[in-house]
């Protein structure tokens, strides 16, 4: 499981839109590797809340589309600066 990174806001009708984080530059290899599509997206409760569907902005510090499960309670299990996960 790694961090994917902190969810911006609510996108209608039932999406959010994530802010990747950037990556750590003291490591040899700065630049991180892009999420695939379709990866199951996680909240800090460790429960499958999406999937990621889009990818936009720089490599770096990416913008991230994730669609929401049809289980998924967008009020009670997801926040705004809350981190999410990726598998």
């Amino acid at each position: 499981m790694k961090r994917l990174g902190t969810v911006l806001h609510m996108s209608a009708p039932r999406g959010l839109i994530i802010r990747g984080d950037k990556p750590d530059l003291s490591k040899s290899n700065s630049v991180k590797k892009v999420p695939k599509l379709n990866s199951v997206v996680l909240n800090k409760s460790v429960k499958q809340i999406g999937k990621i569907s889009g990818i936009i902005g720089p490599v770096a510090h990416p913008y991230i589309y994730v669609k929401l499960l049809k289980g998924a309670d967008p009020k009670q299990n997801i926040h705004a600066d809350e981190r999410v996960y990726v598998l």
